[in-house]
């Protein structure tokens, strides 16, 4: 992964697009995810938690609805 940052280009230019790289390519996610070790369990327990709120979004939305 590379920018170039070209003669007449604004530093901060090419640093916005380097983030956006970094992002599009979940780079600083992999290293975090990589730097220690996460229990299977951990795991489990955050996709439980993520369901539940999107369960309780929809059902909310569901009710707003009626």
């Amino acid at each position: 992964m590379a920018v170039i940052v070209h003669a007449n280009e604004n530093i901060d230019n090419a640093l916005k697009r380097l983030h956006r790289e970094v992002m599009r390519e979940k780079i600083l996610e992999t290293y975090r995810d990589r730097v220690y070790r996460i229990k299977r369990a951990d795991l489990d327990i955050q996709k439980r938690r993520e369901w539940a709120k999107m369960k309780r979004r929809r059902r909310t939305a569901a009710r707003r609805a009626k």
